[in-house]
């Protein structure tokens, strides 16, 4: 899809969730139907059950937050 800067977190103690950062001028790139579907399918494929997108975007040291 082309991000330049991409991480995906799991949290929750069953991994349920997968917060994706991006750098926020990417974000157009990620809700677009087709990538935002196919994002969708693969995490789900990984077992996640709940996808977001953090809307602060891409950031060193987030988790440390």
């Amino acid at each position: 899809m082309g991000f330049y800067n991409l991480r995906a977190r799991y949290h929750n103690r069953h991994s349920e969730i997968a917060r994706i950062e991006i750098d926020t001028n990417d974000f157009g790139i990620a809700i677009d139907k087709k990538n935002r579907l196919r994002i969708i399918e693969g995490l789900k494929k990984l077992g996640f059950k709940y996808i977001t997108l953090d809307l602060e975007g891409f950031r060193s040291g987030s988790m440390d937050e």
